[in-house]
């Protein structure tokens, strides 16, 4: 019988297993016939990229020149022994097209032959890509991590972010898969030779403020302003508006960009820019519980939280780039205020030179009914590596939240600083 993961959990595949020399990963969901979902596989190296595109495999190229990895329809077939050295492990991603996003996707399950499964698809909303889990080497084993990250941005952010140079040219497929095993649509023709793997079309980038402008009609109906905003000032604290019975769900998105750093000539950098690599930002917050209860919620040692069970908070995804578009993003869900007593968010240069000034981060807090609160990272002198951002402390049946912007050397300094009382230990992303 097979194991049950949830997210963030890992499990050994080869420990237990010495013979086994050859996995089969098998990805299934439910969705409507109109929605179009692709399966792909990114080989990948210590630093969390690409060697060369050929170590892309996807509708286009559905076998990797080392015979390692074969793309099956919704199937992954993996020879555990044929992965190149240079691999050190192997990312199993999901990308969706046109105007949809994986809310409409139900019943999302990976499953490792008879080995163990993984039910990857909770909470997701305006996500157009997820990692579903990595298969990687450790210590001389393979294992396999539930991830279940998702991201805005399709296909043209899962390459960007894993280092694939991909050009824009369209290529729609000429029919609709099926809803539960679909079949990815035949080779677009891809040049291998010329460094060149093409995507079915420009991948739709879902803003759930404006509609997109194909959709508009010509007519004298103007489309509604944009959402008030108030930045807070360093100190200043605001309450979220309760509209209803309860709170609705509080979005915190953190927005950032790669410090300049001198283009490579690749061939299609005007498009995806390069993939130097650069800082890894991430997003994290310190929660308590009114029970007493304490955490993390970040994506070092996997702890991505869970948004319909304690603490009711969760961390959507990884940008290791500064390339995707949404950002990184920590959902609290607002009908468990009662249960929740204080959030402390931060940030975190993971990897890379503190240059805060060149990263310009900007998280922005959303809560249905009340303006977006914009907190600004706009103290650049600090060279510490993370950033207690903002506070947000229950007040009866909603929180306030409050600009912090103080930096730290480590997560262990702010958590005393703010009396927070966990243990800590130095990790690593695997």
């Amino acid at each position: 019988m097979a194991v049950e993961l949830r997210k963030g959990q890992k499990a050994d595949l080869t420990k237990n297993n010495p013979n086994l020399k050859e996995i089969l990963v098998t990805l299934n969901w439910q969705a409507d016939s109109s929605i179009e979902i692709d399966t792909s596989a990114f080989l990948l190296g210590d630093n969390g990229k690409v060697s060369s595109d050929d170590d892309f495999v996807f509708y286009g190229n559905q076998n990797h020149s080392s015979q390692s990895v074969q793309l099956q329809n919704n199937q992954i077939k993996i020879n555990l022994s044929r992965v190149p050295a240079t691999v050190s492990k192997i990312a199993i991603t999901l990308t969706i097209y046109s105007r949809h996003n994986f809310s409409q996707v139900k019943n999302t399950m990976i499953k490792v032959n008879d080995i163990l499964q993984f039910n990857f698809g909770e909470n997701l909303s305006v996500e157009t890509a997820i990692v579903v889990a990595e298969i990687y080497r450790h210590k001389g084993e393979w294992k396999f991590n539930a991830i279940g990250a998702g991201f805005s941005g399709g296909l043209e952010a899962l390459c960007k972010n894993f280092g694939v140079d991909v050009s824009d040219t369209p290529s729609p497929p000429s029919s609709s898969p099926q809803s539960n095993s679909p079949s990815p649509p035949q080779s677009t023709g891809s040049n291998r030779s010329t460094s060149k793997v093409e995507t079915k079309r420009q991948p739709f980038k879902f803003d759930s403020n404006n509609q997109n402008q194909s959709s508009i009609k010509n007519n004298s109906t103007a489309p509604p302003p944009p959402p008030k905003k108030i930045e807070l000032r360093k100190g200043q604290k605001i309450s979220l508006v309760k509209t209803g019975k309860t709170l609705g769900e509080i979005v915190i998105n953190l927005n950032w960009s790669q410090p300049q750093q001198q283009k490579s000539s690749g061939f299609l950098d005007r498009i995806f820019g390069n993939s130097s690599k650069g800082v890894d930002l991430d997003l994290g917050c310190l929660f308590e519980l009114q029970n007493g209860d304490k955490g993390v919620v970040q994506a070092l040692g996997n702890a991505f939280g869970e948004l319909n069970h304690s603490p009711y908070i969760a961390l959507d995804g990884d940008d290791r780039t500064g390339s995707v578009a949404a950002g990184e993003t920590i959902r609290v869900n607002g009908k468990f205020v009662d249960k929740i007593k204080r959030i402390l968010v931060y940030t975190f240069i993971y990897d890379g030179v503190a240059q805060w000034r060149e990263v310009d981060g900007i998280v922005t807090v959303k809560c249905p009914g009340s303006p977006d609160i914009i907190v600004r990272m706009d103290e650049y002198g600090s060279k510490k590596r993370l950033c207690g951002i903002a506070l947000l402390e229950n007040t009866g049946s909603t929180f306030s939240v409050e600009k912090i912007v103080k930096f730290y050397d480590n997560q262990r300094y702010l958590d005393e600083d703010f009396d927070w009382g966990l243990q800590w230990q130095v990790g690593r992303k695997d």
